[in-house]
């Protein structure tokens, strides 16, 4: 595989090295810096090794950094953050281009998955929205549901998706989208979800999208499964909506 660097850009004027151009495309803050950067163009991946603190022209001979982590991608290219953390990193800021000892990813990819699934994005969808691999994507699965990201809200919806209440339909059952087509499917009593319903139906029928559509269902869906207790009247209506429709397709 060819593999290199850009020695130098010139930016508004100012020739920029290599490290600083990575170091302001990973938006890294001190203590942290760019020292070395490698750019492999066949496999289309960036590693970036960082230091915490200055880097600086005769420094002492490359020591191989004891973590890697998967990072967002730069542009096309998958990125990977190589760096040492030191000992006092409970005295140190996070950074987002910085993972766990003994984790393969970063607090920022893990943020950024956490965010598509807030948007309702299946895991192969988010394994391919930002290429990484199944396996990865289950390691911050579980990471967020041992609260190991301090991501508490995120982690009770998390949880509440992976144990679906048997009474509530799956994603891609028509139901949900007789709901969100029509606003007299089922009386709403609770006032969060009329909220919610009113806005996921507006130009719901005009989405061209598929995905779309299934992004405001799993919106709705989320909120069924987290409130249940507090929905026994809707979701009772829910469930026979759904049962004179599969009578209806049957007769």
């Amino acid at each position: 595989a060819h593999t290199g660097c850009v020695k130098g850009l010139r930016v508004q004027g100012e020739t920029m090295r290599d490290t600083e151009i990575c170091r302001k495309l990973l938006q890294l803050e001190g203590p942290w810096n760019v020292d070395r950067v490698k750019v492999d163009v066949e496999a289309r991946e960036l590693h970036a090794y960082l230091v915490a603190g200055k880097s600086w022209f005769g420094r002492p001979a490359f020591v191989r950094p004891k973590m890697r982590w998967r990072h967002v991608n730069v542009g096309a290219y998958k990125t990977f953050i190589h760096a040492t953390i030191p000992e006092d990193h409970d005295q140190q800021p996070e950074s987002a281009c910085l993972g766990e000892a003994g984790s393969d990813f970063t607090r920022g990819l893990a943020q950024r998955v956490v965010e598509c699934l807030d948007a309702g994005l299946g895991y192969r969808q988010v394994c391919s929205l930002l290429e990484i691999d199944v396996y990865l994507a289950w390691q911050i699965r579980h990471a967020i549901g041992e609260g190991r990201l301090n991501q508490e809200q995120k982690r009770d919806d998390l949880n509440a998706e992976m144990v679906p209440p048997r009474q509530i339909p799956p994603t891609g059952d028509p139901v949900w989208f007789r709901l969100l087509e029509s606003e007299e499917s089922i009386d709403i009593r609770i006032l969060g979800l009329r909220l919610l319903l009113a806005r996921c139906r507006q130009g719901f029928s005009e989405l061209s999208s598929n995905d779309v559509k299934i992004m405001r269902v799993n919106t709705v869906r989320r909120f069924f499964i987290k409130h249940e207790k507090q929905l026994d009247h809707e979701i009772s209506q829910l469930v026979r909506l759904r049962r004179d429709s599969q009578a209806g397709a049957e007769a």
